[in-house]
């Protein structure tokens, strides 16, 4: 698979450095394929609380992360669920871009990387199709206890090891590339 200079914009929802949202997306970029730019936006936790009031003179950070969504020509976010709802963090980035525009008509990978995490996957994909983003289904999968897409483990490429995982990342670029070929 080639690609011609895509721009993949990868959001981990947690901030934890071993979460294993954070650890798929790492096994995403050592897999990326010729001719993607692949970037994991760890930045945040720099963004201050969302406040309308600030909205019109946004921080370095807020400005920062607009760029950076600007720049992608598709967005992938994997976040976990947190008492059957978004990760805090994740909605305070969302927030930061509602009325800025950010996601319009942008692709969007949504992977649901627990198989318990449906209600908070469900809310994700609610937020970003409200904020204009078009969620790829075909470049959206949903691990289930049968079909995982991440297990514990230590290393991003410890996880690109296991030939299962290996595989379902691979047909994962092998959607994106047949979906942004159609964009």
């Amino acid at each position: 698979m080639q690609f011609t200079q895509l721009k993949v914009l990868a959001v981990s929802g947690s901030l934890r450095k071993s979460s294993l949202n954070r650890l798929f997306l790492e096994s995403m970029k050592l897999l990326t394929p010729t001719g993607v730019e692949f970037l994991i936006y760890d930045k945040l936790d720099q963004l201050p609380f969302f406040n309308p009031d600030l909205e019109n003179s946004p921080t370095v950070e807020v400005l920062n992360w607009r760029k950076s969504l600007k720049q992608a020509n598709l967005v992938i976010f994997a976040s976990p669920e947190y008492a059957h709802g978004i990760t805090g963090v994740i909605k305070n980035a969302l927030d930061w871009i509602v009325s800025s525009g950010e996601l319009l008509g942008k692709p969007i990978s949504l992977p649901n990387l627990s198989p318990r995490a449906n209600i908070a996957h469900a809310q994700l994909s609610e937020i970003l199709s409200i904020m204009g983003g078009d969620i790829l289904q075909s470049c959206s999968p949903n691990a289930s206890l049968i079909t995982p897409y991440v297990i514990p483990c230590d290393t991003a490429k410890n996880l690109c090891d296991i030939a299962e995982i290996n595989h379902r990342i691979r047909e994962l670029w092998n959607r994106i590339e047949t979906a942004m070929i159609t964009q």
